[in-house]
């Protein structure tokens, strides 16, 4: 058996990209399987020496614009297709016994890969697992814990995902298997693609002893990853503010791996560490060791986001605060908060998206924090019995 991780979004540390292959590839080498890692053609070297991964996919994942304003998604998708359909054509010949992963797929790389494989000889055709690590452009209605989804109509992506679905022959139906690390979000790809959806194993584990943050003093509220307008950033400085004028205790931790995304917001975030030392804002792509450091500082994990994106949309942060036995504070209704009640975590939770509501819940969680660390110890251990790398393996091979 071989096996090809293919990743056309992986290019930097920015992101998610780098650690979820860290994660795998780091499982596939203890256990000797022959791994090739083709990332984006914008790999940096640093990357490429530490993954083992090499400069392949032309096609940038998050590549959706190109300035046409009535078709530019249909010419973006068309021409992302050809190009990666012809990057995959690269890839050495398969057998039934390989195994081909593309990570966090867009429709673009989905339509790709079905292409892909529906080309080859039914005798070549590997096992192929897809896993969509974004929303899947739906609007989402929920009721009493049920959802409903409908295409949203500025999100073109819905469409796309359903004509995707409704291209894939019955004949390579058994070679593809659909995935996502939320069961709800799961729900939402099958509404759209009509095939069935699993859910991974979320691979997030302590890589450093446990430490309780209950007692710990002043609380450092941790706001990490790269930062966007669905993450809430742009309410970042309002919420700041408030707080370090009603709290002496509390420190922030403000880290953007990608602080040109939203400057304004930067800006003004960079004025409030200028005139308050209990604020630290770090601006690097972060690596393995620089992320854990980050985890480690962090006493309380803040997660603004917005409440609409993230109902069917996981949230790998909030999956490593729980991991690290880190209270958090993040949106009603969503995935984050279905993952911390079914992981018994401890999360103070917000209902309406605005500013004043997030400071209420952040205040709530720093005038309960010893319990809420308490809490989080105790999720933290019970999730890190197991090892979560080889049981995401175990489900992409297919032997869970």
């Amino acid at each position: 058996m071989r096996f090809f991780y293919l990743d056309p979004g992986l290019h930097s540390h920015v992101g998610h990209h780098a650690n979820t292959c860290r994660v795998i590839t780091t499982e596939l080498r203890r256990r000797g399987i022959e791994t090739t890692v083709a990332g984006s053609v914008f790999l940096t070297p640093e990357l490429q020496s530490e993954l083992g991964a090499r400069p392949f996919f032309n096609f940038y994942t998050y590549h959706v614009t190109a300035g046409d304003p009535i078709a530019d998604w249909l010419s973006v998708f068309q021409r992302g297709v050809g190009a990666t359909v012809k990057d995959l054509s690269r890839l050495p010949a398969m057998t039934p016994d390989d195994v081909v992963f593309l990570n966090t797929a867009q429709p673009t790389q989905f339509m790709s890969l079905v292409t892909w494989l529906n080309r080859l000889p039914a005798p070549e055709r590997p096992r192929a697992v897809i896993e969509f690590g974004l929303d899947a452009g739906l609007e989402v209605k929920q009721t009493e814990g049920m959802l409903t989804f409908e295409p949203a109509r500025d999100d073109p992506r819905g469409i796309l995902y359903r004509y995707v679905g409704l291209s894939i022959p019955p004949s390579i139906r058994p070679h593809l298997f659909l995935k996502t690390f939320d069961p709800f979000a799961s729900q939402g790809y099958a509404f759209i693609t009509g095939l069935e959806t699993g859910v991974l194993p979320l691979p997030q584990q302590a890589h450093a002893p446990l430490r309780k943050k209950a007692g710990k003093r002043p609380i450092v509220i941790g706001i990490l990853g790269d930062q966007r307008p669905d993450k809430g950033y742009k309410k970042v400085p309002a919420i700041m503010t408030a707080l370090l004028a009603r709290h002496e205790h509390i420190r922030f931790l403000v880290h953007n791996a990608a602080p040109t995304g939203m400057p304004g917001t930067q800006d003004l975030v960079r004025e409030i560490a200028k005139a308050d030392a209990r604020v630290t804002v770090d601006e690097r792509p972060a690596d393995g060791a620089l992320w854990q450091s980050l985890l480690s500082d962090t006493d309380l994990m803040l997660c603004p986001y917005n409440p609409t994106r993230y109902v069917a949309s996981y949230s790998a942060v909030a999956v490593e605060a729980l991991a690290n036995g880190i209270p958090m504070v993040g949106p009603a209704n969503t995935t984050l908060s279905r993952f911390a009640a079914d992981n018994s975590g401890a999360m103070a939770t917000f209902g309406p998206y605005e500013a004043a509501a997030i400071i209420g819940a952040t205040q709530h969680a720093i005038q309960n924090f010893d319990a809420l660390a308490e809490a989080a110890f105790d999720a933290a251990a019970a999730w890190n019995l197991h090892d979560r790398k080889a049981m995401l393996l175990d489900c992409i091979l297919g032997k869970l």
